[in-house]
């Protein structure tokens, strides 16, 4: 299951400001991209409550849970219930560093004030409880987990395991879900920062371990370097699980919240980057001209993208050939031999692939070379 945090974490980016309408699009996006979950903001957010009205009117709620983050704290859990909120996810630090110097707090201070505010949330009516443990990548397992048993005890439903700084691999990641997963019987999510390029990879990873749900958001957007992008998790599960997101409206929201945000998307930028099914290589232009699964883990059509197979320095006979029969041009050996040193020539000259009327004009000039060869002849 994916929960989408764009809207809590990814407007905690950076010089990122959503204006309340692309709030309320975020969400409808989201909705159509098939998220089981969103966290729609949190504790003390301005607009907040504008927004929790507007999503009640959508009703979402069939397929999309909504929930808030608040921190542990009894008059941000007070507010959130005179606002009708029925979903909390509270942020609880388990490491030793962020308990003396966020919370100024010791282990013992910290299970009893989680206790105290667990046991108000129950009495208050709120019918879902999540616990993010924050920081658990560096926190002693040993206390993590009796964290996680006191929220257990307290009335809780699921704890959030987060690498807040990303520090985790792959492998670490599959350890720590299954251990909380085999100790606990909470449900287990996962939120997995991506300071290291391992966001979606360790998101991927959770799931395959047992947890059942990992966070995400468009674009992987958040604090620093954010975290799992839903528009990759989602493929990835859709490819290899068979799960049903829908890819288009998930690159179709990336693409609004990139220009909402001011963040400039690299063409090569997995799931949404212009040219991630462009090529000029020549044997990967032979085989998509066979076979386009070969050198393609989905069909373009999936996300709304666009094959483009070009000429250009890397390219050899048998791409030349191919782009020559696209266009009904029968070449010779000699002839195939000229233009492609050609093709190569001009692109390394322009630095880039080249265009189909270039690739033309080089078809037409050869031609007219070689029939004055053969006159010499």
């Amino acid at each position: 299951m994916l929960l989408d945090s764009t809207l809590r974490e990814g407007a905690q980016m950076y010089g990122v400001y959503f204006t309340d309408t692309m709030r309320r699009e975020i969400l409808a996006g989201l909705i159509r991209c098939g998220v089981e979950e969103v966290e729609i903001g949190w504790a003390g957010q301005d607009g907040l409550q504008g927004l929790l009205q507007h999503a009640r009117r959508i009703d979402p709620a069939e397929n999309c849970a909504l929930t808030v983050w608040s921190p542990l704290r009894r008059l941000d859990l007070e507010t959130m219930a005179a606002m009708g909120v029925r979903r909390l996810q509270f942020g609880v630090p388990v490491s030793d560093a962020h308990l003396k110097n966020r919370l100024a707090l010791d282990r013992k201070g910290l299970l009893r004030r989680l206790r105290t505010i667990l046991q108000q949330a129950v009495d208050l009516n709120i019918s879902f409880i999540g616990v993010g443990l924050e920081d658990v990548s560096r926190a002693d397992m040993d206390f993590a987990l009796q964290v996680a048993r006191e929220v257990e005890l307290s009335g809780g439903q699921r704890i959030r395991l987060s690498d807040t700084v990303g520090l985790l691999t792959p492998l670490e990641t599959a350890r720590l879900i299954q251990r909380f997963v085999r100790q606990t019987d909470l449900l287990v999510g996962f939120h997995g920062h991506d300071d290291f390029g391992m966001g979606t990879a360790n998101a991927v990873t959770a799931l395959a371990s047992g947890a059942q749900s990992v966070d995400v958001s468009v674009l992987g957007i958040g604090e620093r370097s954010g975290i799992a992008a839903l528009e990759e998790v989602a493929a990835h599960l859709n490819v290899r699980q068979g799960a049903e997101y829908n890819l288009s409206e998930c690159v179709s929201l990336a693409r609004a919240v990139a220009e909402a945000a001011d963040i400039s998307v690299a063409r090569n930028k997995a799931l949404v980057g212009d040219d991630i099914f462009a090529c000029e290589t020549g044997l990967h232009l032979q085989g998509i001209a066979k076979a386009p699964a070969l050198f393609e883990p989905f069909a373009p059509e999936q996300v709304a993208g666009t094959r483009k197979l070009s000429l250009g320095g890397k390219s050899g006979k048998a791409a030349v050939h191919l782009a020559a029969d696209r266009q009904g041009i029968s070449l010779s050996g000699q002839r195939m031999e000229i233009l492609t040193r050609r093709v190569r020539e001009l692109s390394q000259s322009l630095a880039r692939p080249l265009r189909d009327e270039e690739f033309q004009v080089l078809v037409d000039t050869t031609a007219e070379h070689h029939a004055v060869h053969l006159d010499r002849e």
